[in-house]
């Protein structure tokens, strides 16, 4: 029987920043955005809760699924290896995905219950499940037929900020989407990494990833796009749709990307073993981002008229 600590490894906690920063982005830019607004704090804390939930769950199930499809087997890189060392049976994880999803989707309920714009809410929830519940699981299987770039690109990127905007200020708005897809750009290129650094893996088992379907170089470059871009896209939403300048903050944690990048430049020279930990350079890369993301619009809050 595995342990709690197995349970939760199996979440991956070390993916939390794609899950926590979104709310906090969305909750801040409703604030911003309108007028007077009346934070409910305990509606915060349960979508910063159920979203940490739906990711766990979604992250638990893709890891029961690409076992099953040996996606993930002695010598891969992208889960929590839980089953592969078997410390934690199949039946187990699925078991603990369900039990995750569960515990979501009663927030979700609530949240859907309480809220004076049920219906955008509802999209919201049912968009994120569907993209979550089925990136590995028939039958749409969308990591396995390169769709998962534009699945954690929307449920992280862009509909975990407008649900958190959404469920403060009852109503639909650009601004989050627009603001955060710097940020989302980030996420993608998270997992692009990851794919990016499993390509062999991922060929043997037949499966399709937007770096198999576009080949190494281009991957690369793609990669290159999807970090740069995260950057040259804020004095853009500055000018063009009100964000703070404070935002220009973010640019503090460029020589991080750069050095990510120099890394994915390099690939070619490196062992696997070497360039194992890109995700987890490019995750940094989006908590820092993130972070200072965060600090620009409190900043806009507290400081600036």
């Amino acid at each position: 029987m595995a342990t709690l600590k197995a349970y939760f490894l199996a979440t991956r906690p070390w993916s939390y920043t794609v899950s926590v920063l979104p709310p906090v982005f969305g909750l801040l830019i409703a604030i911003i955005d309108v007028a007077g607004l009346q934070v409910d704090w305990v509606k915060f804390v349960l979508t910063l809760l159920g979203c940490n939930l739906a990711h766990s769950g979604s992250n638990t199930l893709s890891d029961y699924f690409d076992f099953k499809t040996r996606v993930d087997r002695e010598g891969t890189y992208g889960s929590s290896g839980m089953l592969v060392a078997k410390v934690m049976t199949p039946p187990e994880m699925l078991r603990w995905a369900l039990i995750l999803y569960a515990a979501a989707g009663a927030i979700g309920l609530y949240l859907i219950l309480s809220s004076g714009n049920p219906g955008l809410l509802i999209a919201l929830v049912a968009a994120g499940f569907i993209l979550g519940f089925f990136y590995t699981m028939a039958p749409f299987n969308f990591k396995y037929h390169a769709l998962g770039d534009v699945g954690v690109f929307l449920a992280f990127g862009l509909l975990i900020p407008l649900g958190s905007y959404a469920v403060q200020a009852g109503l639909f708005s650009w601004k989050p989407l627009l603001w955060c897809i710097p940020a989302a750009l980030l996420v993608d290129a998270i997992l692009h990494s990851n794919n990016l650094r499993d390509i062999p893996f991922d060929s043997a088992v037949h499966i399709r990833t937007v770096p198999i379907l576009i080949g190494e170089r281009r991957a690369q470059t793609m990669y290159y796009v999807l970090v740069l871009g995260a950057y040259a896209l804020i004095p853009l939403l500055v000018i063009g749709t009100g964000l703070t300048w404070l935002s220009l903050l973010v640019f503090l944690s460029l020589p991080v990307a750069l050095q990510n990048i120099r890394t994915v430049r390099r690939k070619q020279e490196m062992a696997i073993e070497q360039f194992a930990g890109i995700d987890a350079a490019t995750a940094k890369l989006h908590l820092l981002f993130g972070l200072l993301f965060i600090a620009a619009l409190a900043g806009r809050i507290f400081f600036l008229p």
